[in-house]
């Protein structure tokens, strides 16, 4: 734009220099031509009067008037259009004048002008003729230089003319060239601060427009950034993995949940095809599908942790696939929640048939006679009675392990850890009395809100436990402290001890690390996993040390909660 302003000015520039020579060339020449004509009149007028003789005394005074015939050419013409008289000629050589127009126009009208031009000498003649009271015709005329020969004279002129004007209309142009386009240049450079803009008052519609159109745009913008920056935290905090694909399998986004679940380390992998994200095969023939028109999913298996895939064709208005998106699921705890829920109905299924087999053996030989006296239906009628309370107290535990699973809020009830403590050292005096095993609590006054039954329920399983599984003459030590903001519950004994290799096992449901002295106790494997799920249900955390012949120490930490005194002296049951 700048370059074609800037020769259209220049352009211009030399244009008018050259029509305005040219416009006063041409004037300067019609002046000229009009200052002859009316110089051939008054000359004219002038020899007119002086003519008042006729025959050879008008020839002779013609002739004697040589000296003013230096600059004009004086010619007398008769009615019949013969020469008489001409100053530069011989008469006698000269042809007829009838078809001169000044003659015929001085015979018909009484006076008449011409100009006749020569392009070979590069002059013009101006003709004036006026009849005279006798009918001749007297015809005054005088050279003068033709347009042409004017305009070739001053070429040399003109062309110094024409390249001043050229320089100076370069020099002008350029800054009246900048001082044009500076408005626009500043809106080139700043189009979105137009509301600063000034310029020339013709411009003011085009910046209001802008102003008009910057203020729509902007809002779109606004509402666009609002609009991504939603979906990107939508997608940032998703759980699930979100991939977003276009029509050749570019990734449009994916987000963190998506990387994690792939393997894919963190990066910028917009515009790049899927293939940088995962070469899972599974996955690519699930991407192939959908984006042949067809919806599809894969479970994939990585590093111990399952991925359920689903990948769906995304169509434009037209019905074309556009892409594909890809939700991935982590199913993980699903597929082993699963798992358990199968394991612990078969372990349900396996630990409820052991005494029922065995209550209907000793009923069905009861039955059949098979007791031979009073001792052996005693007998028999003990093992009945055993196996019974075996099943009603496997039964209650699941029943409680499953209300603990069902349960919904927690109770919030201020709950003093080391009163229950005290409380199940006091409920398991007399066990602990037969096995031979003292019980002792010591530690702090410490505050925890929670479910009192629930908590009662968690102490008196661990130290259940420590008795059952204690030497004669061993030690029950249930300490109560606190640990920052949490409250600590260890429970140690001296007891026989867990291999190391049965220790990540040891809360899982059913698992009995010596079976035959699990039956011998009355254990039914449920104790440690109830007292897993009671913590979990109130935030807390549960670790375990322990070593052959080295006793064991459980502790239990819970969110701390209520006041903190100076503990008492350490009581012994």
């Amino acid at each position: 734009m700048k370059r074609n302003v800037y020769w259209s000015l220049c352009a211009a520039a030399i244009g008018m220099a050259l029509l305005t020579a040219a416009l006063t060339l041409w004037s300067a020449h019609g002046l000229l031509v009009r200052q002859v004509q009316q110089e051939l009149r008054d000359e004219h007028k002038l020899i007119a009067r002086s003519v008042a003789y006729t025959g050879e005394e008008r020839l002779d005074y013609l002739s004697s008037l040589d000296i003013r015939f230096d600059s004009f050419r004086v010619t007398l013409i008769t009615p019949e259009g013969g020469v008489l008289f001409d100053s530069d000629n011989d008469r006698a050589g000269m042809e007829n004048h009838l078809d001169r127009p000044e003659v015929r126009e001085a015979l018909s009208v009484g006076s008449g002008e011409d100009i006749r031009r020569s392009e070979t000498m590069g002059l013009d003649t101006c003709y004036y003729a006026a009849a005279l009271p006798d009918g001749s015709v007297l015809r005054v005329s005088k050279q003068t230089r033709s347009i042409g020969a004017v305009f070739a004279g001053v070429i040399p002129l003109m062309a110094g003319i024409v390249l001043v004007t050229l320089l100076l209309s370069m020099l002008l142009a350029s800054r009246l060239t900048r001082r044009l386009v500076r408005p626009v240049e500043a809106l080139a450079e700043d189009l979105e601060n137009t509301d600063s803009l000034r310029g020339y008052e013709e411009l003011e519609p085009f910046y209001r427009k802008l102003r008009e159109k910057n203020r729509l745009i902007g809002e779109q913008m606004e509402r666009l950034r609002a609009e991504r920056d939603t979906i990107k935290t939508i997608t940032s905090n998703m759980k699930e993995g979100l991939l977003l694909l276009g029509r050749e399998k570019e990734v449009l986004s994916v987000n963190a949940a998506a990387l994690s679940l792939l393997g894919s380390p963190a990066g910028e992998y917009e515009g790049k095809n899927v293939l940088v994200v995962t070469r899972d095969a599974e996955l690519g023939a699930c991407i192939e599908r959908a984006a042949g028109g067809e919806g599809a999913d894969v479970v994939l298996e990585r590093d111990g942790r399952a991925c359920h895939a689903f990948a769906s064709p995304v169509r434009d208005d037209s019905g074309q696939v556009a892409g594909a998106i890809v939700l991935l699921l982590d199913v993980t705890e699903q597929q082993r929640a699963e798992q358990v829920r199968r394991e612990f109905t078969a372990n349900v299924s396996h630990e409820l048939k052991t005494p029922l087999t065995s209550i209907s053996g000793f009923a069905e030989m009861l039955q059949n006679g098979m007791a031979s006296g009073e001792e052996d239906v005693k007998r028999f009628a003990g093992r009945i009675y055993s196996e019974a309370r075996r099943l009603i107290a496997l039964t209650d535990d699941i029943i409680r392990l499953s209300r603990i699973e069902q349960s919904g809020a927690v109770e919030d009830e201020p709950v003093e850890l080391r009163a229950l403590c005290e409380g199940a050292a006091e409920a398991l005096r007399f066990p602990a009395e037969q096995k031979q095993v003292a019980i002792a609590v010591s530690g702090d006054l410490v505050t925890v809100r929670g479910s009192r039954q629930m908590l009662d329920e968690l102490v008196c399983n661990l130290a259940d436990n420590a008795v059952k599984y204690n030497r004669p003459g061993g030690r029950v030590d249930l300490t109560v402290r606190r640990e920052g903001d949490w409250a600590a519950v260890t429970v140690a004994d001296t007891g026989i001890g867990i291999p190391r290799e049965h220790q990540a096992r040891i809360f899982e449901r059913f698992y009995r690390v010596d079976k035959s002295r699990s039956k011998q106790t009355g254990g039914t494997g449920l104790g440690l996993s109830i007292v897993k799920h009671i913590v979990e249900r109130h935030g807390g955390s549960i670790s375990l040390e322990s070593a052959p012949g080295a006793g064991t120490s459980v502790t239990v930490r819970l969110p701390f909660s209520g006041g903190f005194e100076k503990p008492p002296e350490t009581r012994n049951f």
